[in-house]
């Protein structure tokens, strides 16, 4: 039997038990981690001006670094709201992080200073984008001084050694902001667009908690500053660009938590050093660390010469036996703070998946099934474009996805087109699996609904996909079984199941019944049926038709969906005469699909053929039955929601088996919802994202594969 992943299974429950069934899921959820050290008025303000938001779905958490000042009770009585976490002594920024997020659940993770205060519609619009841009992967804002002039503390330039050189020469203290001589300032950009930058700190951080997650969240080595560069740099090369977002904005009070000037520079310097030891080669860091205390002495000499009050840079030098190791000797000798041990200093995040998908959004508006997956991918932190033929041949690519080839190599009526699609993607594919991509395959049918260029083509492409596959994925168990069966090579190919997820969050399904049909000019009275989805030859459309005019009573029957110009001359005919059959044989509108569904009783899809149906998901999704062909994957539907929304016919079906659906469709509580916690986008995409790993884990262990050489 096929080498099998049940990715489900391997998952775990895909929703909580006490998820409702009955409505779309909820607002996206985010945690506001705070770590607060002996600032309890300012981070009191910070609370405040969050939650002063009202964002549903908001859970603010702060942890409490052993303050000495009260901050704990006082947040516990005056916000109740807020989860408060006591560390009970200081754990640094970068563990105390760690532990709010773990405290938390919520979709995105967001860190915030305690000396921070947020404008109104920040974190709306910081959430917003994310949303819109999932590809980014991690998000800042624009930083305000009490004054309104830009902070430019809310993200940096990454260090190198000319940055490290112009410090130490004091160039970029004497062109400060200068993109050439000053490049971690990122020059006079004022934070006001839309941009890629390589650190965004920890005082406005944004990203998902499965970002959070790969990435590693932050390295528990760092006990005070660098934490966040080292984070952004994991970030950067598990494939994410972090981005400012202007619209987002917040005052920010720089080093609010911290003393005095000479003692916090050495931290900084502590951080910076650590981030060059953890981030670049050995010899790279010693030349950087001998740098920095080059500048530092510079400096620490120039206030020694000009009799400056201020005394940073001195003491700063005077400490540098504390700082230049980096952490953890650091924090031994600045804090008097002996640190947990570390697992690794180096931290490896899971690679950022890049998947090439056909289709992937391009087809929404005809279907919105791959639209919807590669979102809820991206939401995951996968980076999902369509398919292009110049990105697989040359681009950094992990999963190459296809959903229904023949669809989308050959169809179109010239075969000399079909021969040029299948040659390039093909000669890109090979080129793509020298680099490590693998090629994915979602069986959603066993074969071509329709036959499309010649039969010897068509072998041709069949055969081309079979040799190359890496990994196929069905929507049910019996998909795979199916697969395997209709094509023996498959045998040797890892399975994966990730079912076809729902419609909920696709449409708005709110209109009610009567409204509905009075939109639709439909009787106000008596049982409609409905077919619904595009119209094809093996769907039966015009048997349905037939077999609904034996019905003898007052039912209506309303038929949904684009139809080729023949098929649909066929339907009128086999409808014509009957007053109770409503056609609307062309382009169903987004805004009308609800409509047409919250009128019916029941959904009717009498396929000659059919291994998976969307329909069938699209009607459950909006609340009706359906009344299905005893095939394919149809059982393993009415096992996963019920034989009260999945009713099985067999063979062709008669007058008779519809008036029973009918009936019982009549009988059922019209407030009814069938349990589709199994069909949700997140639990899918996990599921899927899982499945590639998988699949190229096994491609990583096949010495043919690991050669480039095709299946037998």
């Amino acid at each position: 039997m096929t080498d099998t992943i049940i990715a489900a299974e391997a998952m775990g429950a895909p929703a909580p038990a006490s998820a409702p069934v009955t409505a779309a899921r909820s607002t996206v959820t985010i945690d506001v981690v705070i770590v607060n050290f002996n600032t309890r008025e300012r981070t009191a303000e910070c609370i405040a001006s969050v939650l002063a938001q009202g964002i549903a779905g908001l859970t603010v958490i702060v942890v409490d670094n052993g303050s000495a000042d009260g901050s704990a009770e006082a947040f516990i009585e005056r916000f109740p709201e807020v989860v408060v976490l006591v560390a009970g002594e200081n754990t640094g920024f970068a563990r105390a992080v760690n532990r709010g997020v773990r405290a938390g659940s919520g979709d995105f993770v967001l860190l915030l200073n305690p000396d921070a205060t947020v404008f109104p519609g920040s974190l709306e619009a910081l959430a917003a984008f994310a949303r819109a841009h999932p590809e980014y992967g991690v998000y800042g804002g624009r930083t305000v001084r009490a004054d309104g002039s830009v902070d430019r503390s809310s993200c940096w330039g990454a260090p190198s050694l000319w940055s490290l050189f112009t410090f130490a020469t004091m160039a970029s203290t004497v062109f400060r902001t200068s993109r050439v001589w000053d490049p971690e300032s990122l020059g006079r950009w004022e934070r006001d667009s839309v941009r890629e930058v390589p650190i965004i700190t920890g005082c406005l951080l944004l990203t998902r908690r499965a970002t959070w997650d790969a990435v590693g969240g932050m390295n528990e080595l760092f006990f005070l500053y660098g934490e966040d560069a080292e984070f952004s740099a994991r970030a950067r090369r598990a494939g994410y660009r972090p981005v400012i977002v202007p619209d987002a904005v917040i005052q920010h009070d720089v080093g609010g938590s911290t003393a005095s000037s000479g003692r916090k520079m050495a931290m900084v310097l502590a951080g910076k050093v650590t981030l060059l030891d953890t981030t670049w080669r050995p010899w790279r860091a010693r030349v950087g660390v001998a740098l920095l205390q080059a500048g530092t002495g510079v400096r620490a000499g120039l206030e020694r010469r000009t009799r400056s009050s201020r005394r940073t840079w001195r003491d700063a030098w005077a400490l540098r036996a504390s700082w230049r190791r980096g952490y953890p000797d650091a924090e031994v000798a600045l804090f008097d703070r002996t640190p947990p041990a570390q697992d690794a200093i180096r931290r490896r995040p899971q690679r950022r998946l890049v998947v090439e998908a056909e289709p992937a959004f391009r087809t929404a508006h005809a279907n919105p099934y791959t639209a919807q997956l590669a979102g809820a991918l991206a939401e995951r932190g996968a980076l999902v474009r369509d398919l292009s033929y110049a990105r697989v041949a040359f681009g950094r690519v992990d999963v190459i996805h296809l959903h229904w080839p023949d669809l989308s190599f050959l169809s179109g009526r010239r075969r000399v087109i079909h021969v040029a699609r299948l040659t390039l993607f093909y000669s890109a594919l090979a080129a793509a699996r020298r680099r490590g991509a693998i090629l994915v395959w979602t069986v959603h049918n066993v074969e071509a609904h329709e036959e499309r260029s010649s039969a010897r083509l068509r072998d041709r492409a069949h055969r081309l996909l079979l040799e190359n596959l890496d990994g196929i994925l069905a929507l049910s168990p019996s998909g795979i079984e199916a697969a395997v069966s209709a094509y023996p090579a498959l045998e040797a190919v890892p399975a994966a199941v990730t079912r076809h997820g729902d419609y909920r969050d696709a449409y708005d399904f709110g209109i009610s019944r009567a409204r509905a049909r009075e939109r639709l000019e439909l009787p106000t009275a008596g049982p409609v049926l409905l077919f619904v989805g595009q119209i094809r030859a093996y769907k039966n459309v015009r048997h349905l038709v037939e077999t609904f005019r034996r019905l003898p009573d007052d039912a209506t029957l309303v038929i949904a969906g684009h139809a080729p110009a023949d098929l649909a001359d066929e339907i009128r005919a086999a409808a014509e005469g009957d007053a109770r059959i409503v056609l609307h044989l062309g382009f169903v509108a987004d805004d009308d699909l609800p409509a047409y569904l919250a009128a019916c009783d029941l959904v009717v899809l009498p396929y000659r053929r059919v291994q998976n149906s969307g329909s069938a998901i699209l009607a459950l999704s909006a609340g009706r039955p359906v009344l299905v062909p005893d095939l394919g994957a149809m059982q393993d539907l009415r096992a996963d929601v019920g034989d009260g929304w999945v009713d099985l016919f067999d063979g062709e079906l008669t007058a008779e088996r519809l008036r029973e659906a009918l009936d019982r469709a009549a009988r059922r509580d019209a407030t009814a919802r069938p349990n589709l916690a199994d069909f949700a986008w997140p639990a899918i995409a996990a599921q899927t994202e899982q499945a590639y790993r998988a699949f190229r884990r096994h491609r990583d262990t096949t010495p043919s594969a690991r050669r480039g050489e095709r299946r037998p």
